[in-house]
């Protein structure tokens, strides 16, 4: 992938892989632990097994685009020197769901002023 040059979109697609267990299963965190909670975490981990596949699936195909990707805490990362209409057109012809990811255009910019000015 071609670096953006100076005033060029780039667009950033993250994709959520998961949270804290406690975001995760809402009565975890405090409460004591009981049959309906354990069932609960089976749940999630039925859950996080089908996403995590479709992260992964997801993922290849960006990679297979030219999309670039990074391993975060919670999520993965791709990017690309693309705007964001190509963006979204190349994500709906792969067959990403809009709720599936999180988009962002920005604009490489070489002249950067310092945090605070």
């Amino acid at each position: 992938m071609s670096e953006p040059g100076e005033g060029d979109p780039f667009v950033t697609v993250s994709i959520c892989l998961f949270g804290k267990p406690a975001w995760e299963i809402d009565r975890l965190e405090g409460q004591p632990v009981d049959l309906e909670l354990l069932d609960e975490i089976a749940s999630c981990g039925r859950e996080l097994r089908i996403r995590l596949a479709r992260a992964a699936d997801l993922g290849k195909k960006l990679v297979e685009k030219g999309w670039e990707g990074v391993g975060l805490l919670y999520d993965i990362e791709f990017s690309k020197a693309v705007s964001l209409t190509e963006a979204k057109d190349e994500l709906r012809a792969i067959g990403v769901e809009p709720d599936e990811v999180s988009v962002r255009e920005e604009f490489e910019d070489s002249e950067e002023e310092p945090y605070g000015e």
